[in-house]
């Protein structure tokens, strides 16, 4: 599969998201030729933002586009959140329950569930610095209640059958609400949230809206796992630049 027809393939998909069942094996070539799809994906991104969106966003606002912010917690904690928590966690709660079974959704939902609490979004790329937050543990069990409470109802034959029977042929809402929430979650990294950054959310988690659509599509024509390694491949870019300034 040439790069080109990934590209082809994803607008495709993006016109009508489809629900497959596929058997994909994992392969570095495919590896590589996605992650560069996906960078010619976000430099068109990176120029409508600075075309488009940021200009925009001036002239009805007149404030600039706020920025996300990580902060500074050390090599090795900016490693292992950014290239190996939020990948596994991020795509485990937006991606692995898109394909549907009571395991794979009631854990996704407990997760989203968990991500959406005051700044859950926050603890994947800082998940070694949070043990001991303030309700941390509290939120953690909150997100088991839902996705407990989730399995239990999925696993009822009657819900199972007429949530499934829902999800596939909905699917494509499914897809970009999933891609939508994943993307606006990152605005918990901006450092200070007020109205006006709430409402320019979309536009400041542009980048990883874009992310989740891609890494959507991904997940259902590839598999679960080479949509983790696209996700940390995405992280590794801002990771390098973080580490140089430094």
């Amino acid at each position: 599969m040439t790069i080109q027809l990934i590209l082809r393939d994803f607008w495709e998909f993006l016109k009508k998201p489809s629900y497959f069942v596929s058997t994909p094996t994992f392969s570095l070539s495919l590896t590589f030729k996605l992650f560069i799809g996906f960078f010619i994906i976000r430099i068109l991104g990176i120029i409508l933002e600075i075309k488009g969106i940021h200009p925009l966003v001036l002239y009805i606002t007149g404030h600039e586009l706020q920025k996300q912010q990580q902060p500074d917690y050390g090599v090795v904690n900016l490693l292992v959140g950014a290239l190996l928590s939020a990948p596994l966690f991020e795509e485990t709660a937006y991606r692995w329950g898109l394909r549907f079974s009571s395991v794979r959704t009631a854990v996704s939902l407990g997760l989203i569930a968990f991500y959406w609490l005051p700044y859950g979004g926050t603890y994947s790329t800082t998940i070694t610095r949070v043990w001991s937050s303030p309700g941390f543990y509290l939120m953690v069990g909150m997100g088991l209640v839902v996705g407990l409470t989730s399995f239990a109802l999925l696993r009822i034959p009657y819900f199972e059958q007429r949530v499934g029977t829902w999800w596939k042929r909905n699917f494509g809402a499914v897809f970009y609400v999933s891609s939508l929430l994943f993307g606006l979650m990152h605005i918990f990294n901006v450092r200070e949230i007020n109205p006006t950054v709430i409402s320019l959310a979309f536009f400041i988690t542009f980048q990883q809206i874009l992310l989740g659509l891609f890494n959507g599509y991904v997940r259902m024509k590839f598999g679960f796992t080479q949509a983790i390694v696209q996700h940390a491949l995405f992280n590794l870019v801002p990771v390098l630049i973080q580490l140089s300034r430094s």
